[in-house]
């Protein structure tokens, strides 16, 4: 994120729009990976529904096909693959279970494929080279750089598919898997999960805060503008004896001591307090807060049903439901990902095998 970005609505820095819609700001100013991850742990079920989305994909087995039918032999041996441990020490099924998170948050998930063992990689770590730069239509790739490379005048791979460098790789098309869509969670309605993300930090600061309201403090002195402050803040305002007078004070009072206290002292300067309640209170907010899980899962534009969701969820006559919702929205998805991965099969056992998702049995209500 950058760091003297100025606001052009509030003039503060480092904004990135968060007193419109701090998403799409972030978007635009391409804020760092990090501060997207922090956000999106802010969002109530944001990660749970991403999670279960990704998980329904592979509610049912890999098989390996050849000719339509299934190669058993084949089959166990991808299944042993895909709970082998790569380099990093994670199993196969994780980093293509990553990059399929990717897919489906940022629109794009990339897998590199060592002929043994798949790395997830973000699109922001990748920079893609065309054959021809100039093509107006096909956007055919040369190959693709992670890291700091250098790249050779006349390059060619051998039987790996990549060059390790010191800084990086560089790799052919072969060995890379691109997870791509246009239906993902930031190319939604934002301004949904934006109010989400709002109410969440409303109801964090009415419920760890004590969200008193504005509280003036009036002196006998005259004062240009009086002192305004909400909660935590008071204690600021006044000076170091009267803060030793109030914790002696409230030690007294409240024989439990509790931190956030709503006893405050004050000395014979100050004649009043004031106290203004907040205009919009939590359960203003109670219609958005209800209505969460149909905001968060149609941001992944997944059933809420198929995240175990909703009123649906706990139908006990929902046969029909899961297999509609299954036929439209998990089968294309998993068609997609099984012809992204058949690059996989292809090498391990020959171009006529490809990969494919065994079919859901038949629900027993």
């Amino acid at each position: 994120m950058a760091k003297n970005y100025e606001c052009e609505r509030c003039n503060r820095l480092n904004c990135h729009g968060e007193c419109d819609n701090y998403i799409i700001d972030m978007i635009e100013h391409e804020a760092d990976r990090d501060e997207f991850d922090r956000l999106f742990k802010e969002i109530p079920k944001f990660n749970y529904v991403l999670n279960e989305k990704v998980n329904a994909i592979f509610g049912t087995d890999l098989e390996v096909a050849k000719e339509s039918d299934s190669a058993e032999k084949e089959t166990e041996e991808f299944s042993t693959f895909l709970y082998s441990t790569n380099d990093n020490g994670n199993t196969n099924l994780y980093e293509i279970k990553k990059a399929l998170k990717e897919r489906e948050t940022f629109g794009e998930g990339y897998l590199f494929f060592d002929k043994e063992n798949v790395y997830a990689l973000t699109k922001r770590q990748i920079v893609a080279y065309q054959v021809d730069d100039k093509d107006p239509i096909l956007n055919q790739i040369k190959y693709y750089t992670v890291g700091n490379v250098s790249v050779p005048d006349k390059l060619e791979f051998d039987g790996s598919g990549f060059i390790k460098q010191e800084e990086g790789y560089i790799i052919s098309p072969e060995n890379m898997i691109k997870f791509k869509s246009d239906s993902y969670a930031l190319n939604s309605d934002l301004r949904q999960l934006q109010i989400l993300l709002e109410i969440n930090r409303k109801i964090y600061e009415s419920t760890t805060k004590r969200d008193y309201g504005d509280i003036f403090l009036l002196t006998k002195a005259p004062q240009v503008n009086p002192i305004s402050a909400v909660a935590k803040r008071v204690k600021d305002t006044v000076n170091d004896a009267v803060e030793k007078m109030r914790e002696r004070v409230v030690t007294l009072i409240k024989r439990n001591k509790v931190e956030d206290s709503n006893i405050v002292a004050l000395d014979d300067s100050y004649k009043d307090v004031k106290q203004v309640t907040p205009v919009t209170k939590v359960t203003d907010y109670q219609f958005i807060w209800e209505n969460q899980d149909d905001i968060v899962t149609s941001v992944f534009n997944f059933p809420m049903l198929l995240a175990g969701l909703g009123d649906e969820a706990g139908n006990v006559s929902k046969e029909a439901l899961l297999k509609e919702a299954r036929s439209s929205t998990l089968t294309p998805i998993k068609a997609d990902t099984a012809n992204a991965l058949s690059k996989i099969a292809k090498v391990l056992f020959g171009d006529d095998y490809y990969l494919r998702f065994k079919d859901y049995e038949v629900e027993e209500i």
